[in-house]
């Protein structure tokens, strides 16, 4: 089986959210364990992918503590059938000030950190995708864009993957906000404008892969300055992969 690595690149920016990581921080893996982690709200997500012909048996934790000194989440133990990718929720306690929530996954005695993921101004329905697919993001154009004029969204012509292959195309499937006439009447209200992405997700038939993209904020009135924002990391699982995302359960500390 090929070990890969997952790569984060989801950046810190000024109208995100996002925890910040540089291009070259490496997402963890441990043989054919791989993980992803994200906060929707007051929950945190972690989904476990298991690419071996074996069943294992991992630990979620953090190192971060909350205003107590405690864990913000109680460990827990997951069993992970082969060939499937699991998902947990749990319900943090908010951290200590100024610190991120970091989540660590372990087979025994060996593990890894996962960077957990915030939205920032990609709205999407989840983390883990299946292979071959059409898959849609909205962007949050609000944040990005201000009032001089001077502003252009520039986003990536292609989403790239771990292994360098199979990437496609990134299409701008609809747009809309702004001023608009409530139906009806001669009454006009603003509605946040958007953008909607749409791409095929890479055509692997086994195992798991990652796929990330990103777009860049110009500004044409100052020498072209650019700003980078980097979006989402998403778990991508072949055929031959189950995905069995679990109900939320709250935990007591």
């Amino acid at each position: 089986m090929r070990r890969f690595l997952l790569v984060f690149l989801f950046v810190m920016v000024a109208v995100g959210s996002a925890a910040a990581f540089s291009p070259r921080d490496a997402y963890g893996y441990l043989d054919e364990i791989t993980a992803v982690a994200w906060m929707n709200g007051d929950e945190l997500n972690v989904a476990v992918g298991n690419s071996s012909n074996r069943r294992i048996t991992v630990t979620i934790s953090t190192g971060t503590m909350d205003m107590r000194g405690r864990p913000v989440f109680a460990s827990r133990q997951v069993s992970v059938p082969a060939k499937t990718i699991v998902q947990e929720t749990f319900y943090p306690n908010p951290p200590r000030r100024n610190e991120e929530i970091d989540v660590r996954v372990a087979e025994g005695f060996r593990g890894f950190l996962v960077p957990v993921q915030q939205a920032g101004v990609f709205q999407l329905d989840s983390y883990v995708v299946p292979a071959n697919t059409q898959w849609t993001v909205t962007v949050d154009l609000d944040s990005l864009l201000d009032n001089s004029g001077r502003t252009r969204i520039v986003i990536d012509d292609y989403y790239t993957t771990a292994d360098g292959f199979n990437q496609d195309r990134i299409r701008i499937d609809s747009m809309g906000g702004g001023p608009t006439q409530v139906r009806g009447s001669n009454t006009i209200e603003y509605v946040k404008p958007y953008l909607v992405l749409r791409m095929k997700t890479p055509n692997i038939g086994r195992g798991m892969t990652s796929m990330t993209f990103g777009l860049r904020k110009v500004d044409t009135a100052s020498s072209w300055h650019q700003e980078r924002i980097e979006g989402p990391v998403l778990l991508v699982y072949g055929r031959d992969m189950r995905y069995t995302p679990s109900g939320s359960r709250r935990v007591p500390l």
